[in-house]
């Protein structure tokens, strides 16, 4: 379902997702079926295009005792945004947490910010790519 989720097929996520999913990524925090669908749609509506390719899935149990099952996913995307890298694909990797039962529960997303945004920033990028070049010299 998500390689091949757009601003077209957002109906993907209701036999996916619970009515009380928590969605987590680094910029925000969604409760709720419809307040995910609306996310997903402004940010899926806000890209010229975009592809996700998932690189590799562990599942398990989660070690509490909600009885849920737990999976990590590690993907990578690739989007053009608008405003960002003169309309260049931006390729990001991540890491996904999602807890389950009969449907997703939970689902966090883990990605590098400058990686998928500041880096693509007009002087910002430039000042972060110096510090990360210092960084590792």
């Amino acid at each position: 379902m998500y390689e091949t989720l757009h601003k077209d097929n957002l109906h993907l996520l209701q036999p996916v997702y619970s009515d009380d999913v928590v969605f987590i990524d680094a910029l925000h925090e969604v409760k709720g079926l419809p307040a995910l669908e609306q996310y997903f749609a402004g940010m899926y509506g806000n890209l010229i295009s975009s592809s996700i390719r998932i690189t590799d899935v562990q599942c398990g149990q989660s070690k509490d005792d909600s009885g849920e099952g737990v999976a990590y996913l590690t993907w990578d995307m690739t989007y053009v945004h608008p405003d960002l890298a003169n309309k260049k694909p931006i390729t990001l990797d991540g890491v996904t947490k999602i807890k389950f039962k009969d449907k997703v529960t939970y689902h966090r997303d883990y990605v590098d910010m400058g990686q998928m945004l500041y880096e693509h920033i007009p002087l910002l990028g430039s000042a972060i790519r110096y510090i990360k070049r210092r960084a590792v010299s």
